[in-house]
């Protein structure tokens, strides 16, 4: 049966947002790791950076694939995850050797156990930025009744051993699965609690940390925790996992998290939330829904105006509600005392900042727009002065060929200035150009390998490091701040602002533009992803990789190319005070070149682009948008 546009709508959703977030959460966790170090993790206990609701974890992955871009991208791997991770084969043959030396009446299906009954999962980030740390609270399975009868083996199996007692005389167990690698559960009654490794639980002499062995008591006694009302969700329908049922599955991940700790800048955004509530096969589908916070978002977050600047057609764009008075703080220690410029710059910004990637360009070469406060002179002025003397400080590389003719110190503010560094450290001029009455254009050429441009036609090829260099470039113009590493995307937007390029607000309904927050073109996004991988596998290198991707990530981002643009909004009105709010995915399909079925896009109107409301992933919409907010 053909499908309508309305339900291929999800499709850059699925790529960029459920995938990308539920893999992180669910697969990474129990993946291999790294022997983690002696003593008690550096971790939260009640405020974990994931949380994992699910009827039935072994039904995760299939239902992710409900949504049909994930059914064709995802391979038969994915769904079979659980049924091949090493972790979960180290712990079977492990429950296989006790049952069979200790004679255990243990059926072969025990792990399948696990991952059949509801669960609830607490994730927290490793040192590699991953979430390589977990928590897992199973209930209602009979399964801590058949390991209730341990003790007895822990006195005499080298494997298996009680490491620690918790409140209630409940017995804690260590199950060694290799060198390095050690698994923790503790059972009572009708629960278990697994965790990931010693420290989640115990410090460097095995004693019960304080606050996390309260909390794993809670969990094995009454099944509550406070991670959810870190959330605010402990007041939500079906919120408390030991009590009832969690029905389908619930994903929530912090912000705090997904910005690698930058939450600085996502200051109005405190987590997001994927839920996937089934109602039969046709009705089943996945829900958006973010955790924000009004009182620090500038100026509710409307975005119309960055719209409005950023060139059309970008692989991904997102607004992002900065706190630029803690972004001008973090500038301001990467300046090398230059902590007056960096709160100039920060008092003179307004409202959110936008970032987008566009399929001209690299990944690592993203454009930034902001929008300034006030535009009268002396402001300007004083701003113009700041950024000069900023830009100069922070950008740049150790340059060992720059000639040491152009060495000085930077000044970076008049007009043609060509300045360097000291002799301690090379580094090429900064250029300075003032385009017209109110432009003016900062850049510096920066050697890398993985530069956007060749250095065989640059002027001063003699001076660089290497082969390629970013031509890093700031702009001031008509009331917005510019900056990119690759000059072509600050030219593209300063020709937006003179009307001589095409603006993303072109490509959306007008009504949506205050309170659209991400918009994503899935053919830009293909082409950039192809020729990235193309780049970082070179075939002299990566000739079996090169020829992995080209067999099969090639052909899917081929597939992905074909589906229109789509972009997400918030409500119109937003909460007075903290709470989660649903959000809304459209399918701009009037602005796409080609869609799924391989039409061509005659109309210019986006204003009639099909919505899948309140962020349903896989097309079918809600009868009552927003209803699923809190």
């Amino acid at each position: 049966m053909k499908m309508s546009r309305r339900k291929i709508a999800f499709v850059a959703i699925g790529i960029l947002i459920v995938a990308g977030v539920v893999v992180q959460t669910v697969w990474r966790p129990f993946a291999h790791r790294k022997a983690a170090p002696g003593g008690a993790l550096v971790l939260d206990i009640q405020h974990p950076d994931a949380i994992v609701d699910s009827e039935a974890l072994s039904r995760l992955p299939r239902d992710i694939l409900r949504v049909p871009l994930l059914h064709d991208v995802l391979t038969q791997d994915f769904v079979d995850y659980y049924e091949s991770d090493s972790t979960r084969l180290s712990a079977e043959g492990a429950l296989r050797r006790l049952a069979f030396e200790h004679q255990l009446d243990w059926r072969d299906e025990l792990m399948r156990r696990v991952f059949d009954e509801p669960a609830h999962v607490l994730l927290w980030r490793s040192p590699d930025g991953r979430l390589g740390y977990w928590l897992m609270s199973i209930h209602r399975n009979g399964l801590a009744k058949l390991l209730q009868g341990l003790g007895n083996l822990a006195a005499s199996d080298a494997q298996l051993s009680q490491v620690a007692t918790l409140s209630g005389n409940v017995p804690v167990y260590a199950l060694k699965l290799a060198v390095g690698r050690t698994l923790l559960f503790a059972a009572k009654d009708e629960r278990l609690v697994v965790m990931s490794a010693p420290g989640v639980l115990l410090d460097e002499k095995g004693a019960v940390l304080g606050e996390r062995g309260d909390a794993v008591s809670a969990m094995l006694g009454s099944g509550r925790d406070d991670a959810l009302r870190a959330y605010r969700l402990d007041a939500a329908e079906g919120a408390n996992p030991a009590n009832d049922s969690p029905k389908g599955h619930r994903v929530v991940v912090s912000a705090n998290y997904l910005s690698f700790g930058y939450q600085a800048f996502f200051s109005g955004i405190d987590a997001l939330r994927f839920d996937f509530a089934p109602n039969g096969n046709a009705a089943a589908s996945w829900q958006t829904a973010a955790l924000i916070d009004p009182a620090k978002l500038p100026q509710e977050w409307n975005s119309a105006d960055l719209w409005h600047v950023l060139p059309a057609s970008p692989a991904a764009c997102t607004s992002v509600p900065a706190d630029w008075k803690a972004a001008s703080a973090l500038l301001a220690k990467v300046a090398g005392g230059g902590a007056d410029n960096a709160a100039a710059i920060g008092d003179r910004l307004a409202g959110p900042a936008a970032v987008c990637w566009y399929a001209k360009s690299t990944l690592v070469a993203p454009v930034f727009v902001a929008r300034l406060k006030s535009q009268d002179a002396q402001s300007v002025a004083a701003l113009k002065t700041a950024l000069g003397q900023t830009f100069g400080d922070v950008i740049g590389a150790y340059e060992a060929k720059a000639d040491k003719a152009d060495k000085g110190a930077d000044k970076g503010a008049d007009k043609g200035a060509a300045t360097g560094d000291t002799a301690g450290y090379r580094r090429l001029p900064v250029t300075t150009k003032e385009q017209g009455a109110d432009i003016t254009v900062w850049q510096r050429p920066v050697s890398a390998t993985s530069g956007t441009a060749s250095a065989s036609n640059a002027p001063f090829a003699a001076q660089l490091s290497a082969p390629r260099y970013f031509p890093v470039t700031l702009a001031l113009a008509h009331g917005y701040l510019i900056f990119s590493p690759d000059a072509r995307l600050v030219d593209d937007t300063l020709a937006v602002l003179a009307k001589r390029y095409p603006a993303l607000a072109d490509t959306l309904a007008p009504q949506r533009l205050p309170r659209t927050v991400l918009t994503l073109t899935p053919s830009s996004a293909a082409q950039l992803i192809e020729r990235e991988a193309g780049a970082a596998l070179p075939p002299d290198q990566e000739a079996v990789f090169r020829n992995a991707s080209r067999t099969h990530l090639v052909p899917k981002l081929r597939a992905l190319a074909k589906y229109p643009p789509v972009s997400l909004s918030l409500p119109q009105t937003l909460p007075v005070s903290a709470g989660w709010v649903p959000v809304t995915w459209w399918s701009d399909r009037a602005s796409a070149g080609t869609g799924a079925s391989g039409d061509a896009s005659a109309s210019a109107n986006a204003a009639d682009a099909d919505s899948v409301s309140a962020g349903s992933l896989n097309g079918t919409p809600a009868d009552q948008p927003g209803t699923e907010g809190d």
